[in-house]
């Protein structure tokens, strides 16, 4: 009985990131391909400067607290609120600073327009430091259903704004205003939604007991965020803005699709995980099933958009995006291994092995430092590539470290992956042939998806997945409850 409801709440906490995480994506696909129909390719390269600083201030805003305070099995009022006045502090020493660095950062890059950019870009990181702490009681009560609808409503809202001033003719200031927008809508609508409010309390020892376990978090996603942006700054300062824009769109559209699948998975299982983190058997099983979920989703699907990238951009955007495409590909071949090692590393954390996270982003320094010292000045699509091999060497390395902590062993993760893996580059070889008898990109698309979703549906059954069996059994289940 037990093992059954954390199987129901599990799945329930998955389908409702996943209709979170779809929604948002597909909102901010159909307006990205409006708006990149519109703004040029520099506007993205523009703003693709300052997406390193960004995601970084956006790190050390949260300084692994949210973590900490869902793993925590016993939090108090004084943990939330002091964390929230901390956060809310550090968000405007950081707008702060970044506004004061803008002029040295636009220099750098050779774009006097990048300081008055970044005065408006940055304004997100303060607005979206007071909705931190709802985000974390929401996730920490498993309530994600909440979270879904105001994200939801936060980018349709902003969605909207981005089309009109795309229409207006704001040109790169769409692109900066759109995250601002985005803040203030959902912060809002976090507000109105929890009945959370901080108290006038603060309490240093609250701050030191919960950073014990951050600490190590906060340092390891600093290290990974340049790892993952660090090639925004490198191909922005060696190459000519527009191959930053290709870049720029190419990881963007690529991490529609990523973002949506780890995300979705880490998000629901974290709390959940957690609070069976003393439970050493029963978590193994819940993890096996996790990576073999992740597999069974993640790789026909990004198998499947590097298959159809090219009727696919060349369909949507205009002739001027069109040099993205190997972008995009090489990108989702690297996207596998993102989302695995992002799971992973959620198994370490519940493990409450947050030194171990720090010590896998050691390693990820030494070989993304070799990696760009080979790949340094050579042609920039080398430069990608060598960003894949990076991410797959990370992996591999991850799993070393996962079987360490939580016992999950690498053969063992090794034998549940691989299947999904082999079936999926099946897939990809049975769609590739139709690009050479289908010409119009729309049908060919439509044709290549329905077709590979079958053969790989068929493939899962006639080899006996689990995951495939259970899913159907979940599906026929609900349907007879309704």
């Amino acid at each position: 009985m037990k093992e059954q409801s954390l199987k129901q709440k599990t799945v329930g906490a998955l389908l409702w990131n996943l209709l979170d995480r779809m929604g948002q994506q597909v909102l901010l696909f159909i307006v990205g391909i409006i708006v990149a129909n519109i703004l040029s390719v520099e506007d993205y390269a523009l703003v693709g400067m300052l997406a390193i600083f960004s995601a970084v201030a956006n790190i050390v805003l949260d300084s692994g607290f949210s973590a900490a305070l869902i793993q925590k099995k016993e939090t108090t009022e004084r943990d939330f609120s002091s964390v929230f006045w901390f956060n809310l502090g550090i968000s405007i020493l950081l707008y702060l600073l970044l506004v004061s660095v803008s002029p040295f950062i636009a220099r750098f890059f050779s774009q006097p327009k990048l300081t008055k950019l970044a005065a408006v870009v940055f304004l997100a990181l303060p607005i979206n430091s007071l909705a931190i702490i709802q985000t974390t009681i929401f996730t920490k009560e498993v309530r994600f259903k909440v979270l879904a609808k105001v994200n939801l409503l936060s980018m349709t809202f902003s969605g909207i704004a981005s089309l009109a001033m795309a229409y207006a003719g704001f040109g790169v200031w769409t692109l900066a205003l759109q995250p601002v927008i985005l803040a203030l809508a959902r912060t809002l609508l976090l507000w109105l939604q929890s009945s959370w409010r901080p108290q006038r309390v603060f309490s240093f020892s609250s701050i030191r007991v919960l950073f014990r376990f951050a600490s190590s978090l906060l340092l390891a996603s600093l290290i990974n965020t340049c790892f993952l942006n660090i090639y925004s700054v490198i191909i922005g300062k060696l190459y000519p803005i527009r191959q930053l824009g290709y870049y720029t769109q190419g990881s963007k559209m690529c991490d529609m699709g990523v973002s949506m699948l780890y995300g979705s998975i880490q998000n629901a299982t974290y709390p959940i995980f957690s609070s069976i983190q003393d439970e050493k058997d029963r978590l193994i099983r819940a993890y096996r099933k996790t990576i073999r979920f992740t597999a069974f989703i993640t790789f026909p699907v990004l198998a499947g958009l590097v298959v159809i990238a090219r009727p696919l951009i060349e369909l949507l955007l205009k002739e001027e995006w069109w040099p993205a495409i190997p972008f995009f590909q090489l990108l989702c071949a690297g996207g596998c291994f993102t989302i695995l090692t992002a799971i992973n590393n959620n198994f370490i954390k519940v493990s409450g092995r947050s030194d171990g996270i720090l010590k896998l982003e050691y390693f990820k320094i030494v070989i993304t430092v070799i990696i760009l010292a080979l790949t340094y000045n050579r042609p920039v699509l080398v430069m990608v590539v060598g960003l894949v091999v990076a991410r797959a060497i990370i992996y591999f390395i991850n799993m070393i470290y996962t079987a360490r902590f939580t016992g999950y062993g690498v053969m063992m993760q090794c034998r549940d992956l691989l299947p999904y893996l082999f079936l999926s580059g099946v897939m990809a070889v049975v769609l590739l042939p139709m690009g050479h008898y289908i010409t119009g990109n729309g049908l060919l698309i439509s044709v290549q998806i329905v077709t590979g979703g079958i053969v790989y549906v068929v493939l899962t059954y006639v080899t006996g997945s689990r995951i495939l069996k259970e899913s159907i059994e979940l599906l026929l289940k609900n349907r007879r409850r309704r």
